[in-house]
């Protein structure tokens, strides 16, 4: 469940609603907490604030000792020893003898004397002098106690009772409370209310985290199913992104662009294995044609030498073939050799023309070579043999009559070897294949004159394996030019050193 992308969606989408609806059910409780203890401390404070003023008009002696003074003698005269009479009992000084007004003035609003619900409370008060005794109750029972607050105005909660403590006047203190037992059993059921109302939240809102999130791994799941199917032999499935999230497309479009060119290497593959065994069986076929006959009755040494000349020549044929398929098998896995040097594509282009104007000049066809120093950083062997083949193929596809360039240069920290033709050219819809392998723009032409459809795509993976490029430009009636460009050397003093080949030949000639 913990590797599940579903099952770790729902649970993040499960803390994170929890909390969201705990903070928010915790939030409105103590709000709602707070706004009804405001209330209440309001009415409180208003109720002391009355009493208060009330006491502030009060004689100070009945507040400095309290309505109910000590008892003294009936007389104020004492007896010699100064000790009370045993014989004259005292009288203790009731409210009674205290002005009437004072009594009848000390009353809570009436507003906090009737209840306002079947469950309301009545608020009480309490008075006390500040030698702690009391001075008034309503109702007496509901005294909790003198108590002088640390601040002016203190609010308290006792035994369920909301208590408001002011200072009065002289020392005094004024006690007024409320018994909010109503409001707790009501905060109570307002918590639990939340608590349903949230899980129910918490309910739908998981119902629909899974359903979105069964949404969202649909695709997903397109995807898997999609590539469960494709195979060696089945690699043409695509996924569909038509209905997917922009997300998801792009890994889906990336996907079938793999796919796509997956399905390519597997095409050229099995087309290049069929066009090698078919250039392989050519020679072999000559090959073994030419043993039978010779074999079949006796020759004389002539036709016994031509048998072997012939059959050297197809012999020779399946090697260049096989190396030209070991280097292309090389370069796809990685494992071209090259040892590179600094080395100038300007000697190279000159050694390349200087081999190939016999034949050049036998098909009728100019060939020169013109540039300036190139310095490039790679295989001088390896870029001889591109040099070589794409002059050759110049002569090959040229017209009698016709010129071939070879310029050299360098730009933009590369060397460049560009050669140009004034041939038959290259239709366009033959140059997006034409570094196929195997590929013939003539088949007849190209089997008559000994190609096998692998000279370009050879080019291509040694230029490739140099990190360099290789493109072409053709017209048809017109011409082409095949322009290749090698990185020059990481070191730029390289650059202008004097170059040698091996054995200390000097590469400048002309």
């Amino acid at each position: 469940m913990v590797k599940s992308l579903r099952w770790r969606l729902q649970i993040w989408q499960a803390a994170i609603l929890g909390l969201v609806v705990i903070g928010f059910g915790t939030v409105i409780y103590f709000q709602v907490q707070r706004s009804a203890l405001d209330e209440i401390d309001a009415e409180l404070l208003g109720g002391a604030r009355i009493l208060e003023g009330v006491m502030r008009t009060m004689p100070g002696d009945l507040l400095e000792h309290g309505f109910m003074l000590p008892p003294r003698p009936r007389n104020d005269r004492r007896p010699p020893n100064g000790r009370p009479n045993p014989d004259r009992p005292a009288q203790p000084r009731t409210l009674s003898s205290v002005p009437e007004p004072w009594d009848q003035a000390l009353q809570l609003p009436p507003l906090m004397l009737q209840p306002r619900g079947p469950q309301d409370q009545l608020a009480y008060f309490a008075i006390y002098s500040g030698d702690r005794r009391l001075i008034k109750a309503i109702p007496p029972e509901m005294a909790s106690g003198w108590y002088m607050p640390r601040q002016p105005v203190q609010f308290r909660v006792v035994d369920f009772r909301r208590e408001v403590v002011l200072h009065g006047p002289h020392e005094t203190s004024i006690i007024v409370g409320k018994d909010i037992r109503p409001q707790f059993d009501r905060m109570r059921w307002l918590a639990i209310r939340l608590a349903l109302t949230g899980l129910g939240v918490m309910g739908v809102g998981l119902m629909g985290g899974w359903w979105m999130s069964g949404s969202a791994i649909r695709p997903i799941q397109q995807i898997n199913q999609t590539v469960a199917k494709i195979n060696a032999s089945n690699l043409a499935a695509r996924i569909d992104v038509q209905m997917m999230d922009r997300e998801l497309r792009d890994l889906a479009t990336i996907l079938n662009s793999m796919w796509s060119r997956l399905e390519q290497a597997f095409e050229q593959q099995v087309r290049f294995t069929a066009d090698a065994s078919h250039e392989l069986r050519t020679p072999i076929t000559v090959l073994l044609s030419h043993a039978e006959l010779a074999l079949a009755r006796p020759r004389s040494a002539s036709e016994y030498q031509e048998t072997i000349a012939t059959s050297l020549r197809a012999g020779e044929r399946m090697k260049s073939l096989v190396e030209d398929l070991l280097v292309l098998a090389r370069a796809d896995a990685g494992k071209l050799a090259l040892r590179k040097h600094p080395v100038d594509l300007k000697t190279i282009g000159e050694e390349a023309v200087s081999m190939q104007i016999p034949i050049a000049e036998r098909s009728g066809v100019k060939l020169k070579c013109d540039g300036q120093r190139a310095i490039a950083w790679g295989d001088s062997e390896r870029l001889s043999q591109v040099a070589t083949n794409l002059i050759g193929n110049a002569i090959r596809y040229n017209r009698p009559g016709g010129q071939i360039t070879v310029t050299t240069m360098a730009s933009d920290g590369q060397a460049i070897l560009r050669v140009s033709d004034t041939g038959v050219g290259i239709s366009a819809q033959d140059i997006p294949h034409l570094f196929e392998r195997f590929y013939r723009v003539d088949q007849a032409r190209s089997r008559a004159s000994g190609g096998s459809g692998l000279g370009l795509a050879i080019c291509q993976s040694i230029v490739e394996a140099h990190d360099g490029s290789i493109v072409v430009q053709s017209e048809l009636d017109v011409g082409s030019v095949f322009e290749i460009r090698i990185p020059q050397p990481p070191n730029k003093t390289e650059i202008n050193k004097p170059l040698t080949l091996p054995g200390g030949i000097d590469p400048t000639w002309h």
